[in-house]
């Protein structure tokens, strides 16, 4: 898993976070959480694009909010979405990096879409 003080690279795999990432989209990442740059250690904005390492693996999700100092992570995509709705909270410890720009595919470069998360208590 990342754990270097630079940015880094992620591909996207699945249809979680549809419209604003698909499949096959690259991002680029800077390192955030316990283990990351200095001035992102802390807990990242609400409708951030985060990386977290969950059960092993790397999930893209967006903040929906910071209940207790944890990250409630909603996949824009509900329907194809395990997230927080399901299996609750995750520990700030679990955060790995902050998506800043979308690198390829090619036509659709740029920024990560702003996309309103919801909470369950606002839904």
């Amino acid at each position: 898993m990342p754990r270097a003080r630079r940015i880094w690279r992620a591909i996207v795999v699945d249809r979680s976070m549809e419209p604003a990432l698909r499949a096959e989209d690259r991002l680029l990442v800077l390192p955030a959480g316990p283990g990351g740059l200095p001035w992102l250690r802390g807990a990242p904005r609400i409708g951030s694009v985060v990386i977290v390492e969950r059960d092993g693996r790397l999930d893209v999700k967006r903040v929906g909010g910071l209940p207790g100092g944890e990250l409630w992570l909603l996949g824009d995509n509900a329907a194809a979405s395990s997230d927080s709705r399901s299996s609750g909270p995750v520990p700030l410890s679990a955060l790995r990096g902050i998506v800043v720009w979308r690198s390829g595919p090619p036509g659709r470069r740029g920024r990560i879409p702003k996309l309103r998360a919801r909470t369950e208590a606002s839904a």
